[in-house]
């Protein structure tokens, strides 16, 4: 059963993540605070140049130093400032770390669409989630400089060529909402009569066009919130990797990614330095290295989304402590999808 929108707010659309309330509260608190302080300021400004305007009979005399006054206002606003920044940095905090058990979406950008692969391993246009269930988004970018904006879930992060980022958020209720690019990243190009091609969306929900819009301006798609029972079905909808397994007669694994990543660690030539159990190699093992600090010649790093990426494409960058420059890039030989599968092998092995 579908839950209801919640309605937009004074001046924001809709809350659909757990995360949607507590911004709101920091932006209307400033928002208030702003009002209050302008009217009591022009007030008071007023009052001031009416009482002590010039007028006949009457002889300007200085004010003169008002050192009490003087350290009030100066004292008062580092209090509201402290709570501010106590407030930003920890809504901050809890927006930049997931849960573990989220569920791990990539989005690739490019001029000018988005594109969400699952953990099944099949692909859409358009984010379908399930609500109650934390999602992070892995974000790259193939060309220029995106950014992934949601407006409901009040989650915005810029998607950048040749590095991961990311986002997370946990849905509140079922609904949809747009997807747009918040970073102008091109102009558009349009058919032969100056008009724009497009092939509209056969959703209703979706009113925006799918397929062939160009632009920034037209770098649209949708947030689909759904009941599990509808995620799932969407899952096989967009061609479940799983059917492919069961049609050779081999049993679905846990991580289809991740099993792609097996594949390319033996075919990539992976397993001629690196280790999957613990044990010494040419280079490091991937036995729980995700997720550690690891020394290097430019110091200590952590084993994430980007630097593993930067090791596959450039692997002198930064070069583990014990182990010599041996290892050659990769660049050109491995599709972002293919590094996508082998962190997932790596995330596996812990």
């Amino acid at each position: 059963m579908n839950e209801p929108n919640a309605p937009p707010t004074f001046q924001l659309p809709e809350q659909m993540s757990t995360v949607s309330a507590d911004i709101d509260w920091l932006y209307y608190f400033i928002y208030w605070l702003s009002v209050v302080l302008f009217v009591a300021i022009v007030t008071t400004m007023l009052y001031w140049a009416i009482k002590y305007r010039e007028r006949k009979g009457h002889k300007a005399e200085p004010t003169g130093h008002n050192l009490p006054l003087e350290i009030a206002w100066t004292i008062a606003p580092l209090f509201i400032l402290a709570f501010l920044f106590h407030k930003g940095f920890q809504g901050y905090m809890d927006m930049a770390i997931a849960p573990a058990d989220s569920i791990e979406i990539r989005v690739n950008a490019k001029q000018w669409s988005w594109e969400f692969v699952y953990p099944n391993g099949g692909s859409s246009p358009e984010l379908h989630v399930p609500v109650h269930k934390p999602v992070k988004l892995i974000m790259g970018s193939v060309d220029v400089l995106h950014s992934f904006y949601v407006p409901a879930l009040r989650v915005k992060r810029d998607v950048v060529p040749g590095m991961f980022t990311s986002a997370w958020f946990e849905a509140t209720h079922v609904g949809h909402d747009d997807i747009a690019c918040a970073e102008y990243c091109g102009g558009r190009s349009t058919g032969p009569g100056g008009e724009l091609p497009y092939e509209p969306s056969d959703d209703p929900r979706n009113p925006y066009p799918a397929g062939q819009a160009t632009g920034h301006w037209a770098m649209h798609s949708m947030l689909f919130v759904e009941t599990p029972e509808d995620y799932e079905k969407f899952l096989k909808g967009i061609g479940d990797k799983c059917e492919e397994f069961a049609s050779t007669g081999k049993t679905c694994p846990a991580d289809i990614a991740a099993a792609q990543g097996l594949r390319l660690y033996s075919n990539k030539g992976c397993l001629a330095c690196h280790t999957t159990t613990g044990a010494p190699g040419i280079g490091p093992s991937w036995k729980g290295i995700w997720g550690k600090d690891e020394a290097t010649n430019v110091g200590v790093v952590k084993v994430d989304e980007n630097y593993v990426r930067e090791s596959i494409l450039d692997p002198q960058a930064k070069i583990v402590t014990g182990f010599g420059p041996v290892m050659p890039t990769f660049r050109g030989q491995v599709s972002d999808l293919e590094i996508d599968e082998l962190m997932s092998y790596i995330k596996s092995l812990k």
